[in-house]
């Protein structure tokens, strides 16, 4: 046979160097590492985004604790109460009051008191966790236990029946 007719008859022929499943195997195995490398990827910039948030609302915390503590020291210098200026922006929590209801869904039949909560959500420091949970309450959403008192209300949502 002729170089050309031979390298025409090698391509057309089947490689069997590797069984028929072979090579769709592998590629269905690199598939699923590429897809576990930016799934765990995603994992680690949702991991760092998580810090930054915390981090963010942290300062944000300690930054409204200072404007509290310069409208007070105007207040004293003007001889004005403090709060005569602006008003403050009223906070928005129905995000939080989300991510909470969330939370809780996800940690079905556990009982949580304000404190807890509060713990667990830092941007929640100062609100009347009562208050804020009420629309939950009211939606069904969210239950409480008053077994140890109204003073040590517990927070849930029930178990699935």
């Amino acid at each position: 046979m002729p170089p050309k007719k031979a390298a025409v008859a090698a391509a057309k022929a089947p490689v069997n160097s590797l069984p028929d499943n072979a090579l769709a195997k592998q590629a269905l195995e690199t598939i699923k590492q590429i897809e576990r490398d930016a799934q765990s990827r995603k994992l680690e910039q949702l991991e760092m985004l998580k810090q930054a948030r915390a981090a963010i609302m942290e300062r944000v915390s300690e930054l409204n604790h200072q404007l509290v503590q310069i409208d007070k020291t105007m207040g004293a210098i003007t001889g004005q109460p403090a709060s005569s200026g602006e008003r403050r922006e009223r906070r928005n929590l129905e995000e939080v009051r989300e991510r909470v209801a969330r939370w809780m869904e996800g940690h079905r039949g556990e009982k949580y008191a304000a404190g807890q909560l509060a713990t667990e959500f830092p941007e929640l420091d100062g609100v009347p966790i009562s208050i804020f949970l009420r629309p939950l309450i009211e939606a069904g959403k969210v239950q409480t236990d008053a077994s140890e008192g109204v003073r040590r209300m517990k927070y849930f949502v029930p178990e699935a029946a």
